[in-house]
């Protein structure tokens, strides 16, 4: 009956039900059980988050057995201390639901913002493909090296932007064991890619503004991608690896020129 009479007060179905009118932590820090109550039993609030003996949920504990007594009458002579250890002894089961029930919430918004960091990889991947194709300075060199390369051979980068507040600034993510001779050809396209759009002598085109995208002194994790040419790994990085690594790396032995043609620079 005590899991019953929570869920009434709570308002919530289940005991899998999410926890509504949770209080803040500013809240629960001022409040001072002498001035009152922390709550009512119409508006039962309970600190899921903090301790069960703490002075907010000592305060509940008690509005919650004054309604439990009142509602069952059968339990009117019973101590109010024993209805109070009943809940909390509920409550210590209703905080474990609760940090499931987040721990699931940030594995699903890890799991989105992994698909979003996809996405992003993608779009860049093909918009430099399409940058490459159309510029007859990079059509063959500047194409291939992309192709090489892959989506999984793009930068990712993460954003701390918080939804719905300005413009949205994404930090790349350095990848170590990619050469700055590639990353130079690829920021070329990127480059090349506003002028073509926003300046120069070429024509705007439709569409939203490219994400802003700067560097970060955060490293990625992915793995450096395989069989690659030799001269698209960072030389230093190379350099750390042990002979199982580079075996395992299998590194290709012809080059790709990797200078961005004067053309593009002047």
């Amino acid at each position: 009956m005590i899991r019953e009479h929570g869920l009434l007060l709570t308002h919530r179905d289940t005991s899998n039900s999410d926890f509504y009118d949770v209080p803040t932590p500013e809240e629960v820090a001022v409040y001072d059980p002498t001035q009152g109550p922390c709550c009512t039993a119409e508006r039962f609030r309970m600190d899921i988050r903090g301790f069960p003996k703490s002075p907010w949920n000592i305060s509940a504990a008690k509005v919650f057995a004054r309604s439990f007594q009142e509602a069952h009458a059968q339990y009117r002579d019973k101590a109010q201390r024993e209805v109070e250890r009943a809940w909390t002894t509920h409550f210590a089961y209703l905080k474990n639901v609760y940090q499931k029930q987040t721990s699931k919430a940030r594995d699903i918004e890890a799991d989105k913002q992994r698909h979003r960091r996809k996405e992003r990889r993608t779009q860049l991947y093909y918009r430099r493909m399409g940058v490459a194709q159309g510029c007859s300075h990079l059509r063959n060199n500047g194409l291939a090296i992309i192709k090489e390369l892959g989506i999984d051979g793009m930068s990712s980068d993460e954003s701390d932007h918080p939804p719905g507040n300005g413009i949205p600034v994404y930090h790349i993510r350095i990848k170590q064991w990619r050469s700055s001779k590639v990353t130079e050809i690829l920021r070329a396209c990127d480059a090349l890619h506003l002028r073509m759009r926003y300046g120069g002598d070429w024509d705007a085109s439709p569409g939203a503004w490219p994400h802003l995208r700067i560097p970060s002194l955060k490293h990625s994790t992915k793995a450096a991608g395989p069989q690659l040419p030799s001269n698209f790994y960072s030389v230093d990085w190379f350099k750390t690896l042990n002979e199982f690594q580079r075996d395992a790396l299998q590194p290709r032995i012809e080059e790709y020129n990797l200078d961005v043609p004067e053309q593009i620079v002047r």
